[in-house]
């Protein structure tokens, strides 16, 4: 049992979320079960009597209960049917099925069973073959990094292994207690479908820095083929180099980054330990605030809400009437319309092939959008809101759009690499960004965000020189994801480029041939 603490400590090492698909299909399944029932109270003392005396007469029965000839009759013949006692020429005796009740009971009280017939629909996952119960099915979504099977096997003999598990699993699958198969007449396969399956990845400070993985799931945590599933979907992939620390410090002149990089090295324990757990280090400015880890994560995102909330309020607003329209309307007793202001924003995603795989990167959009496009009339054609920019080759920008197709509804590629890839910018322009640089560890599939979250003009002109000037150089490599409106996005997102490029100070270039840096060990 996980205390709060280490709750609490585990959300704050926390780095990212992926939601992974598990294939499953439904079978409808029909059996008879042989179901443990207590006897009706007149059946049972019948059959004690029976036992007792070996064997009985009718009328036996007859004046014991005190029952009419009609019911006598009755009660012999639903023992018949039952087979419990059988006819030994004119007296009545257990059947062989009913002594072996007793025998095998400690306490002489009988225990039978009844068949009857059971059928449902049962749901299985396609990878362990264990039964899901009430899972979310959702239909193939790409966002998620979907599963598969290392058994073969088992994608060409779904049926088998349906019943197979069916069986395996009977008493968890049935409701019924003290219930067993009798006999299985069809296994139908239904419709195939994906179970989401989020997992946290969380900082391990433990020994050498790593990455752990937890799945808050009682069905699927603990399942064996899963996590041997998962680890599959993280392997071979390429996994950038972290040269460019040093251009993301020297570009946001980070001094409390700089401090942990020595050696051509940087300390991420130290600083993890020093900046977001003891919090004994920090920016001097407040308004710079540091964040780790991905923006889409609960904490990340609650913070950058408020942040932009609280940056969006006026410091002083303007006196109401000091307009001159304003005050000639108030002198004919109209109310002059309040002013509605439309926000973008630009979301410039680093190149992994992991980043904002979480339906939570899709909820965290929505609620940008619904922040900065404030439509109390009705929905504006001028109306702001978050354009999504994906870096990748241009070869591979179908396959990088029918990935993030469902997650963003203003979806563009860019054929341009930010700092090798590494760097991920949230910009409101004029207003706040979060600059997010991914650090990748040896033999992890999952980098690790850090950065800050900064409404300082110097960084506001920072990132607006930094992407208005990569975009102006080539200004071929932005594609839209969807071909209807896509030459509308496209010119949308070039004219929010030139509010940058107008706003945006010349940068300083960077220097190349940055020496490789990596994780440096604590002693």
């Amino acid at each position: 049992m996980i205390t709060p603490e280490e709750r609490r400590l585990l959300e704050q090492l926390a780095v990212d979320e992926i939601t992974f698909a598990i294939p499953a299909q439904s079978f409808a399944i029909s059996c008879a079960i042989s179901a443990e029932e207590a006897l009706p109270v007149v059946t049972e003392f019948a059959l004690r009597i029976a036992y007792v005396c070996g064997n009985l007469a009718p009328t036996q029965i007859q004046d014991f209960f005190g029952f009419s000839k009609k019911e006598t009759d009755a009660v012999i013949e639903s023992l018949l049917g039952e087979r419990l006692i059988q006819w030994s020429e004119d007296h009545l005796e257990l059947t062989s099925y009913a002594l072996a009740r007793f025998q095998d009971s400690s306490d002489n009280l009988p225990r039978f069973f009844k068949i009857q017939d059971w059928s449902a629909e049962v749901v299985f996952d396609l990878i362990s073959f264990s039964p899901a119960l009430r899972p979310n099915r959702l239909k193939r979504v790409r966002s998620q990094v979907e599963l598969a099977t290392r058994n073969l096997d088992k994608q060409s003999r779904t049926l088998q292994f349906a019943e197979q598990s069916f069986q395996q699993n009977f008493r968890q699958i049935c409701a019924k207690e003290k219930a067993e198969i009798y006999k299985i007449s069809a296994v139908d396969p239904g419709e195939r479908f994906s179970i989401p399956l989020p997992c946290v990845f969380h900082l391990d400070l433990n020994g050498q820095v790593g990455v752990r993985r937890a799945i808050d799931d009682e069905s699927f945590g603990s399942r064996l083929e899963i996590s041997e599933a998962i680890t599959d979907a993280l392997a071979n992939h390429d996994r950038s180099n972290n040269e460019s620390l040093r251009d993301f410090i020297g570009t946001f002149d980070d001094e409390l980054l700089g401090r942990y990089v020595s050696d051509d090295s940087f300390d991420l324990r130290r600083y993890v330990q020093d900046v977001h757990l003891t919090k004994v280090c920090g920016y001097d400015d407040g308004r710079i605030t540091p964040v780790l880890g991905a923006l889409h994560l609960r904490r990340n995102s609650a913070l950058l809400l408020e942040r932009i909330g609280a940056e969006l309020i006026p410091a002083d607003p303007p006196p109401q009437g000091s307009d001159g329209d304003d005050a000639a309307k108030e002198a004919h007793g109209e109310k002059a319309a309040p002013e509605v202001k439309h926000w973008d924003a630009l979301w410039w995603a680093p190149q992994s092939v992991f980043w904002a795989r979480s339906r939570s990167a899709r909820d965290l959009v929505q609620k940008l959008d619904r922040l900065l496009e404030p439509q109390p009339n009705g929905p504006s054609p001028q109306a702001g809101g978050v354009r999504v920019v994906v870096p990748g080759d241009r070869r591979l920008s179908r396959e990088r759009f029918s990935v993030y197709r469902d997650q963003f509804p203003r979806l563009l590629g860019a054929d341009i690499s930010l700092m090798n890839g590494n760097l991920e910018l949230l910009l409101v322009p004029e207003l706040l960004v979060c600059a997010m640089f991914h650090f990748h560890l040896a033999h992890q599939a999952v980098a690790i965000p850090f950065g800050f979250m900064s409404s300082h003009p110097d960084h506001l002109r920072a990132v607006s020189a930094l992407v208005s000037g990569r975009v102006r150089a080539k200004p071929d490599a932005i594609s839209a994801a969807r071909e209807e409106g896509g030459l509308e996005v496209v010119e949308d997102l070039q004219a929010l480029i030139d509010r940058l490029s107008t706003s945006a100070v010349v940068a300083t270039p960077t220097k190349d041939g940055r020496p490789r840096l990596t994780v440096k060990k604590s002693e």
